[in-house]
């Protein structure tokens, strides 16, 4: 099952005094250990500033799938830009379909 077009939360658990919950739509999901989520609102990192975030399992053998069942998954979070190869990561949570 794809998950291409779900709604997420991104519930931020680091850094700690994180303000708020991340929500945004999924781009795409590559293979199970990857997704690119296209967010409601832009975020400003340490390096760039996107509405556009990266989210990969936090750990090892630890795939996406639970996400289907309706579980959250925690990964680990960064910004990325649309036809570029930086990144700026920013976060850790734990995602959740909406």
């Amino acid at each position: 099952m794809s998950l291409k077009g779900q709604t997420v939360r991104i519930i931020v658990s680091e850094p700690w005094d994180w303000g708020e919950n991340l929500f945004g739509t999924i781009l795409s999901d590559r293979g199970g250990n990857r997704l690119v989520v296209k967010l409601t609102k832009p975020v400003v990192g340490k390096k760039l500033t996107s509405d556009l975030i990266e989210l990969r399992p936090r750990y090892e053998k630890e795939t996406f799938k639970p996400l289907s069942q309706y579980y959250s998954v925690t990964v680990g979070g960064a910004l990325i830009t649309e036809n570029s190869l930086d990144f700026d990561y920013i976060i850790i949570g734990n995602v959740t379909l909406d």
